[in-house]
């Protein structure tokens, strides 16, 4: 039986040199954001990255524009800064065009065309025509200095790809969201050469936590919410017990947290009434709910001490919703269970949902008490899908051996012991639902773990 898996010990533990997979959007490869940040790696981390990586450029010297002999890790660093562009760009540019980061014995010509830079798919590299561009060192200038060409031509060039604008590529209509993004298909007009490269940069760089996650480290006891690729630290015991279950946080190693960008803290308490300078609102979870008036403050009780002076930065990170009049009923919710069934319901906003498990109201609504109600509650309500257990919950469904994380609405399949132990996740935080219930949740993309990508074939340009 499913429920006697042996708990075990190991639920913190971090198998290094593997990365978590998660799914590729070929209309979002890389934001412009990270393409221009520069200072992402020193010369020094670049070096200890070819280092750890075993990689044949970590000791590899050539000569540099300025014509002094310079190792790889500087060569890369020197034209990231010239051009404004991420080192981190140009090590995935080498390793999916030559393997040059991973490959034990590359050949001269992997170093003289180490980011496939105008070899184009027609075009053969012994063409006099393309051989100023040569060389390890102006292979990667130019890797980068193209980039920047991009950004500064983009706008009265039509050939250069851009965000917004729809492309038929390998068949396929794509639609850039990002600059970043359609400029790395002018470079490389090919849906699988850039899913390569978005794959090598997942492994090396990129959150694979399921958005949801709650993670800290070993080395510091600040929680983050991990979301959208971003760090969101959690600012105080209060907005994360009012809003999380801190028994759900996972260790994490510190290099998971360091590689991710910093995203909007968490400063303020679930369900606090604010006011800025446009007006009082509730925050609800990643909402905020903008109340028609302060008469509508005071109709729902709430005292003036209760209310937090905020600005109107401390409201960005929060979505705006549905504004709150004084019709509203269950402004916060509340649980209630049908007289004389076991069904259980959530009721806010004049709305009620279905709730298919009771143990989904631990997983979601651990602060609410559970009202027993006539029939006649629901006349004048409308209902709504079913609740769903919240984002970074671990469920098993009965019935079914597999054990699953919820991410954005949908169950994602932990493929293995090994993937879950890797992913620090606790067994016993395990929640069994019933068949039914775990219906009503959509399956998502498994959780699966990618071994290093040594052997990843080179693409061209």
């Amino acid at each position: 039986m499913k429920k006697t898996l042996i708990y075990i010990l190991l639920f913190n533990l971090l198998i290094p040199q593997i990365s978590l997979a998660v799914d590729f959007n070929p209309n979002y490869i890389i934001s412009d954001e990270t393409l221009q940040n520069k200072d992402t790696m020193s010369t020094s981390d670049i070096q200890i990255f070819l280092e750890e990586k075993n990689s044949p450029l970590a000791s590899f010297i050539t000569e540099y524009i300025d014509g002094n002999r310079q190792k790889a890790s500087a060569i890369i660093y020197n034209s990231a800064q010239k051009y404004n562009i991420n080192p981190k760009y140009l090590l995935v540019k080498l390793q999916k065009e030559q393997s040059l980061v991973t490959d034990k014995n590359p050949s001269q010509k992997q170093f003289d065309w180490a980011t496939g830079y105008a070899v184009c798919d027609s075009c053969a590299m012994d063409d006099p025509s393309i051989q100023e561009y040569k060389g390890f060192t102006n292979q990667v200038d130019s890797a980068a200095g193209v980039m920047r060409s991009y950004y500064e031509k983009y706008p009265t060039q039509a050939w250069i790809k851009r965000a917004g604008q729809t492309y038929n590529i390998d068949g396929q209509k794509i639609t850039p969201a990002t600059n970043a993004t359609a400029f790395l298909y002018t470079y490389t007009p090919h849906i699988h050469g850039n899913q390569n490269f978005w794959t090598i940069w997942q492994s090396w760089f990129e959150q694979s936590y399921p958005d949801g996650t709650l993670a800290k480290t070993n080395e510091n006891p600040t929680v983050y919410l991990l979301q959208d690729g971003k760090k969101r630290k959690i600012d105080n015991m209060t907005s994360l017990v009012t809003r999380f279950d801190p028994k759900m946080i996972i260790t994490v190693p510190q290099s998971e947290i360091d590689k991710l960008e910093n995203g909007k803290e968490i400063k303020l308490p679930n369900y606090a009434i604010v006011q800025a300078p446009s007006g009082y609102y509730l925050l609800d979870y990643d909402y905020k709910r903008k109340f028609d008036s302060y008469d509508v403050v005071r109709k729902f009780g709430y005292n003036p001490d209760e209310i937090i002076e905020v600005e109107e930065s401390d409201l960005e990170s929060y979505l705006p919703a549905e504004n709150i009049s004084a019709d509203v009923r269950d402004l916060t919710g509340r649980i209630v269970k049908l007289k004389n069934t076991q069904n259980f319901y959530y009721i806010k906003d004049n709305t009620y949902s279905p709730i298919l498990d009771q143990k989904i109201i631990q997983t979601n609504f651990n602060n609410l008490d559970i009202e027993t109600v006539e029939s006649t509650t629901f006349d004048t309500l409308t209902k709504t899908n079913p609740i769903l257990p919240k984002d970074g919950i671990i469920i098993g469904v009965e019935g079914d051996s597999s054990i699953y994380v919820i991410e954005n609405g949908k169950k994602r399949h932990i493929k293995n012991e090994k993937t879950f132990n890797t992913y620090g996740y606790n067994w016993k935080n395990i929640v069994w639902i019933n068949f039914y219930a775990g219906l009503a949740i959509p399956d998502g993309l498994p959780l699966q773990l990618i071994e290093e990508i040594d052997n990843l074939d080179t693409v061209t340009n």
